[in-house]
């Protein structure tokens, strides 16, 4: 199981970094979007949606407000105009940090179809716009957006295997038995690592500071592990183990990204601050 996890991992990773790397921004937009529409399905899926009629209506609702974020997107690649969507993004996290820390009291949220509807027209599209914010800030821009995605990625390596080892006190036993404090710190210090190296990076072209760089990173961290549990907590309130069955040793897409749909707003935000500095 473990081979092919990190088979699959490997092989999801190599395909969105060369949609990075390679694709103009209106295709690399419209190449998240179709990862997001997978997403959204198994989010629909989880929030109770399970007719084809149903599923096609909410993948249009998405689709349109994704379209009407690229339309109006002189206005939200502006450094100086406040990213509105991603701020209500954030704010959703911070409320979302409060539904894992109450669960399962919280649970009534989870099983609200409406509401989990209504939130997952909001998370996968402003995940959506965050990578795109990334991707296009500046002449770096997809370097910054592999740097998130890596930093990510290696915050949920270190914390599988530290939790595997040295996992003694549970993280939150009610939503997720299997994680540990453990396995957070070794995340933590896997991601901090990695901020290290962002800042020494980025500092040849932008001026990154190491400070703003590992605050940045103590944000993602924090994030990532809120979207890694709430998605938990989701699943668990609906009973079921993985969110899709796509992506094989992960389950489904929302799987593999939980931690991505809090982390990319919130680094976002912080990113220009970061990186459109004067050297």
């Amino acid at each position: 199981m473990l081979k092919l996890r990190v088979a699959s991992a490997l092989a999801l990773a190599a395909v969105v970094i060369a949609a990075v790397t390679l694709l103009p921004p209106p295709w690399l937009a419209a190449f998240f979007h179709l990862l997001g529409l997978v997403a959204i399905r198994e989010w629909a899926k989880l929030s109770g949606i399970v007719t084809r009629v149903g599923w096609i209506a909410y993948a249009s609702l998405v689709s349109a407000l994704v379209v009407a974020l690229w339309l109006a997107r002189e206005a939200w690649q502006a450094p100086a105009v406040s990213h509105g969507f991603l701020v209500l993004a954030c704010v959703f996290w911070i409320a979302g940090f409060a539904v894992v820390w109450s669960y399962p009291r919280s649970m009534w949220i989870l099983r609200s179809k409406v509401f989990m509807v209504a939130l997952g027209a909001l998370v996968v599209p402003g995940a959506w716009l965050a990578l795109i914010t990334l991707a296009t800030l500046g002449s770096r821009g997809a370097y910054v957006l592999i740097w998130l995605l890596a930093a990510v990625a290696a915050a949920d390596i270190a914390a599988y295997f530290a939790g595997r080892r040295f996992g003694r006190r549970k993280l939150a036993p009610e939503v997720s038995p299997g994680k540990t404090w453990e396995g957070v710190a070794g995340g933590a210090l896997a991601a901090l690592a990695w901020g290290v190296c962002g800042a020494w990076f980025f500092a040849h072209d932008f001026g990154a500071s190491l400070p703003g760089w590992l605050g940045a990173t103590a944000v993602l961290i924090a994030a990532s592990v809120v979207g890694d549990l709430f998605e938990s907590a989701f699943k668990r309130s609906r009973g079921v183990k993985d969110s899709g069955s796509i992506l094989p040793g992960h389950g489904g897409i929302l799987d593999r990204i939980d931690a991505l749909l809090a982390a990319a707003p919130a680094f976002a935000l912080l990113a220009p601050a970061l990186v459109l500095q004067s050297p």
